[in-house]
């Protein structure tokens, strides 16, 4: 006779519950390469390939799926969506948090593409200023004999 292998729900838990946490470690191993600010640190702590960084702000949406996936097991298993909310409400914090922190992460790239054009626009007034000091426009001289300034 073949034995198979029954897949329960309490099985496909344990599997969810140790993929989220493995993701969570591989987040907070690459936070200290790609944000080594959050450490306050001016450089990175590890030396991971660039090519990583892509993988890495994917991760918390594979933890955000798998954690929507938890809570969906927990739902076939309670039955009863207040009771579910009552015994695990952290659970639908934290699935609520990730959406919510991402929109800092928008932020603060943007306050760096913010800081990059300012500094842009720096370097062009000086510039300018710079062309104008070595290079003064000469005087035109009107019909008249007079110069225009």
């Amino acid at each position: 006779m073949i034995n198979m292998i029954s897949i329960t729900i309490s099985h496909m838990h344990k599997v969810l519950i140790y993929s989220i946490l493995s993701l969570l470690i591989l987040f907070f191993i690459g936070s200290l390469e790609f944000m080594p600010d959050v450490y306050f640190s001016s450089k990175p702590m590890l030396d991971l390939p660039a090519w990583m960084e892509g993988y890495w702000h994917s991760i918390p949406w594979l933890i955000f799926a798998l954690s929507s996936a938890d809570i969906l097991l927990k739902y076939k298993k309670v039955g009863n969506l207040r009771l579910l909310l009552r015994t695990h409400w952290i659970d639908f914090i934290m699935l609520a948090l990730i959406p919510f922190l991402f929109i800092f992460k928008v932020a603060k790239i943007s306050l760096k593409v913010y800081k990059v054009a300012k500094t842009g626009k720096s370097w062009s007034k000086l510039s300018h200023l710079v062309k104008k000091i070595l290079f003064p426009k000469k005087a035109k001289v009107s019909k008249d004999g007079k110069t225009d300034s």
